[in-house]
C-alpha cells in the first residue's frame, strides 16, 4: 500500500513558535480539508507524523493534543477525506529517540502497523527534519512552504527533497500529476 505521510505543524495548520497548545490557537489551512479528500480520491490513504516535544514538556497538555487531532479528522471528514492514523513523538529532543524527526520511526511504525511500501510513499513536510524522516524511510520526499521557509532556504538544505510546493493544495497537484 502506498500512503502519504504528512507532518501537522506548518503544513496542516499554522505553526507558533511558542507551540499550538489547544483547538483555540490551531488555525488549519483552508485547503487542507480538500486536499487530503483529493489525496484519498485518488487511492491515497493518509497519515499524519508529527513531532510534539510540547507534551514532553508539559506545554501541551495529552487531552489538547487529542483534541486537535479530532479538530484536524473532523474538518477533513467534513470535506469527504479522511486521515487514517496520526503518530506522534511526545519525546523531548534530548531523548535521541529513534522516533523524532528527523529519524524515521513514525513512519516505519506506520508502514509496519499499515502494511505500508515506503518506496512508494511520500512523506510532505515543511522541514529539513520532515525531508529526513521521509528520505531515510524511503519515501520520495515535497517540501511545503507554509511552514517557516522561503524557496531560497528550501533550495539551500543540505537534505534535499524531491520537490518543493508552495502548500499542501500544490503538493497534492505534484503528486497526483506523477502518479496519473
Amino acid at each position: 500500500m502506498r500512503v502519504v505521510f504528512l507532518d501537522r505543524d506548518g503544513v496542516i495548520n499554522s505553526d507558533r513558535d511558542d507551540y499550538v497548545k489547544n483547538t483555540s490557537e490551531l488555525k488549519i489551512y483552508p485547503f487542507v480539508p480538500t486536499s487530503v479528500k483529493r489525496l484519498n480520491d485518488a487511492g491515497w490513504p493518509v497519515f499524519v507524523v508529527s513531532n510534539q516535544q510540547g507534551v514532553a514538556k508539559r506545554i501541551i497538555a495529552e487531552d489538547d493534543l487529542m483534541a486537535m487531532e479530532r479538530e484536524i479528522a473532523g474538518q477533513v471528514e467534513a470535506a469527504g477525506g479522511r486521515i487514517t492514523q496520526f503518530y506522534y513523538c511526545r519525546h523531548f529532543e534530548s531523548d535521541a529517540c529513534s522516533c523524532r524527526k528527523p529519524q524515521p520511526g513514525l513512519l516505519l511504525k506506520a508502514a509496519e502497523e499499515h502494511g505500508i511500501g515506503l518506496a512508494e510513499s511520500i512523506m510532505v513536510g515543511d522541514t529539513e527534519r520532515d525531508v529526513a524522516a521521509g528520505r531515510a524511510a524511503g519515501c520520495r520526499t515535497i517540501l511545503v512552504l507554509t511552514g517557516k521557509l522561503t524557496r531560497s532556504d528550501a533550495e539551500a538544505l543540505q537534505c534535499q527533497p524531491d520537490d518543493i510546493a508552495d502548500n499542501l493544495s500544490d503538493a497534492v497537484d505534484i503528486i497526483l500529476r506523477r502518479r496519473a
